[in-house]
């Protein structure tokens, strides 16, 4: 036994490739590699609204699709987490750069705190782990850290800000289209309350409530002077077929026809012809008033359409908020889950075994062919 033994240490190539490695391995796993807890959880981000899956198509409800407003967001919180800007958010509230420097001694896990923000964000998503499940639409977070309080204690603070991203990319756009439309809201109110005004000032300017009404009012007092006056000669005809030429009752009916044709020639006077200028003849303040009115009629349909965009972008807000949800809470682990020491010794000694029987298997050829 003690013979074979010495005949392997004889074989340099395997000491060079086998021995040697290994040996620094079992070293490094057993005294310097330093254990790495690691705390999970599971999320999923979802609408409020309790029919957000209604656009799905049947079939893809069956076998169980997630909501593509939900795969995106969830995407979206994905590459958030393993960011530069959550990296910062934990070193400046739970010293992040602190826990993880200063292990020289195990240089693969190993971080200096004055390390480029480059070089920090690549070992930050060594540390931070995120995978998500297009099936359940599930994200799970890992993170690993060197004392199981400060793994889930870090995976706390980033489902926090992780639920304060879901809300602002949410409610960002929600609010500008919100915003919008109470812009135009506000413009169509201004627009109104003028249109109104304008009209009022008319009529106090004219001293009428309504034109249009004052106009047809006098019309019908031309059209009912008319008709007297047309009765009124009929009688004068009648009498004159009578009475002689002088009679009392024919000066007196002469009389009151003329007052009849004067007035008439008045109210005549009012409707074509003005008492100041021409710019106030009665039919132009009618056509005037009756574009006033056709303005405000405009104004007030569309301010009513822009109030019912206000409560419409205000009724998508609500329906459209998403939150997050923690499916799985960040656990306190127990024990460490790396490194997996007997797992990666074994790993590595089949791996230097392959190398040394490909390297043999190589310079046998050589030899053979040099032969």
């Amino acid at each position: 036994m003690n013979s074979k033994i010495k005949h392997i240490f004889k074989d340099r190539l395997i000491v060079a490739l086998v021995i040697v490695p290994f040996i620094i391995a079992v070293l490094y796993l057993t005294f310097l590699a330093a254990n790495r807890y690691v705390s999970s959880a599971q999320v999923v981000v979802r609408q409020q609204e309790s029919g957000q899956q209604a656009g799905l198509p049947g079939l893809a409800m069956l076998m169980g699709a997630v909501d593509p407003v939900s795969r995106e967001d969830t995407l979206y919180l994905k590459e958030y987490i393993v960011s530069h800007d959550m990296l910062k958010i934990l070193d400046e509230k739970l010293n992040w750069s602190e826990h993880y420097a200063g292990r020289w001694y195990d240089p693969l896990y190993d971080i200096s705190i004055d390390a480029p923000l480059e070089d920090k964000v690549k070992f930050y998503q060594r540390m931070v782990t995120t995978h998500y499940d297009e099936t359940t639409g599930l994200l799970r977070i890992e993170v690993e850290a060197f004392s199981p309080d400060y793994a889930k204690e870090i995976l706390k603070e980033i489902m926090v800000q992780s639920e304060i991203f879901v809300n602002n990319i949410t409610r960002s756009m929600a609010d500008e289209q919100l915003a919008f439309a109470q812009r135009e809201l506000n413009a169509a109110t201004d627009r109104y309350e003028n249109k109104q005004a304008e009209l009022v000032a008319f009529q106090n300017q004219y001293n009428i409530f309504n034109a249009e009404v004052t106009a047809e009012s006098l019309n019908q007092i031309v059209a009912n002077l008319e008709s007297a006056i047309v009765t009124e000669k009929a009688r004068l005809n009648a009498l004159k077929s009578r009475l002689s030429a002088n009679a009392p009752q024919i000066k007196a009916q002469e009389n009151k026809i003329n007052a009849l044709i004067k007035q008439l020639e008045a109210e005549q006077r009012k409707i074509t012809t003005s008492e100041i200028t021409e710019d106030d003849l009665l039919n132009t303040i009618a056509f005037e008033y009756r574009r006033l009115q056709v303005d405000l009629l405009v104004a007030e349909e569309f301010y009513k359409t822009s109030l019912a965009v206000v409560e419409n972008a205000k009724l998508e807000t609500i329906k459209n908020i998403r939150s997050l949800i923690a499916v799985v809470k960040p656990n306190l682990p127990e024990e460490a889950a790396y490194p997996r020491r007997l797992y990666n010794l074994i790993t590595i000694l089949i791996v230097l075994l392959l190398l040394y029987g490909v390297t043999r298997f190589v310079m046998a050829s050589i030899n053979d062919h040099r032969e």
